[in-house]
């Protein structure tokens, strides 16, 4: 049974073995539900199918899946099958427990050991009548400082269609498979600073500087959302499946793809955040819901 939370005329569905995902998040009107996410089938238990899932101890990809840290070689493996690389860490690979749950919040919890890092998860959800907030937090339970990185992955449901709007002063350019190569100004297709629907074939994009606010509008169905997210998580992936172009992911995160590459970089920025044992890192997000 997948706890609910409800206010109002919103409701939410957590999927905690599911890689501490959200399976749902909807409207109730008087036509019927609207599905603000995509809906996670009831028998899915795989977060690859969930609502949002979140990503730690980091966010994207390490490049070649290894990364030199504190005097040694660190290395992770795929998570994904036909994938060559590990994406978004372990966290939503591994099951969550539920700590707390009324009738509008929840508080998830993982206690994670995946080899390379050792560390304590919690999610905080809170629903109000405006929308829902979603507060992720990681602690560094090893024996020595490690770099973490953090963000949370929605996938929202296109309907009929779906305009995006967001600002962001830079682009990192990826290769196929989404490693970083370079990072340069936005280009023109790819600005979203006036509402715009994504395309419908497969997207992998990078933004820097992002703003920290993007507004998803189903004009058809006269529902808008406006997403926010804290400072620490100051990069906004964005993501269409090619097996789903129906779909499309507005990602907050804290470090772009192959962020491991400047963690002594001070003037590139990395976005990750190297912990002592015992020290935490967390950020908000928010996603408030209106009619027009």
């Amino acid at each position: 049974m997948r706890p609910e939370l409800r206010c109002g005329r919103l409701r939410v569905t957590l999927a905690p073995r599911a890689g501490g995902a959200v399976a749902g998040f909807w409207l109730d009107r008087a036509d019927g539900a609207f599905a603000i996410l995509r809906p996670m089938p009831d028998a899915a238990g795989d977060a690859l199918h969930a609502a949002i899932f979140p990503m730690l101890p980091f966010a994207n990809c390490i490049r070649d899946n290894r990364f030199a840290f504190g005097g040694r070689s660190w290395q992770v493996e795929p998570n994904m099958a036909g994938t060559r690389l590990n994406f978004h860490g372990s966290g939503w690979r591994l099951p969550w427990h539920v700590e707390t749950v009324g009738a509008d919040h929840a508080r998830l919890s993982l206690h994670a050991d995946d080899g390379v890092w050792r560390y304590d998860a919690v999610q905080d959800y809170a629903l109000d009548e405006a929308g829902l907030a979603i507060t992720l937090a990681v602690m560094n339970r090893g024996v020595s400082a490690m770099p973490f990185g953090l963000g949370l992955h929605p996938w929202f449901a296109r309907h009929a269609e779906a305009l995006v709007r967001f600002s962001a002063d830079g682009f990192w350019l990826l290769s196929p498979d989404g490693e970083a190569l370079s990072l340069g100004p936005v280009p023109p297709e790819h600005d979203h600073s006036a509402p715009a629907p994504l395309p419908r074939h497969s997207l992998n994009l990078c933004y820097e500087g992002w703003s920290g606010t993007a507004q998803v509008r189903w004009p058809g169905a006269g529902v808008s959302l406006d997403l926010r997210a804290d400072p620490v998580m100051g990069r906004l992936m964005v993501h269409v499946p090619a097996h789903d172009p129906g779909t499309f992911c507005l990602e907050p995160q804290s470090n772009p793809p192959c962020g491991f590459d400047w963690l002594d970089a001070v003037a590139t920025g990395s976005g990750l955040h190297v912990l002592l044992p015992g020290e935490a890192v967390a950020g908000r997000m928010t996603m408030n819901v209106s009619e027009h």
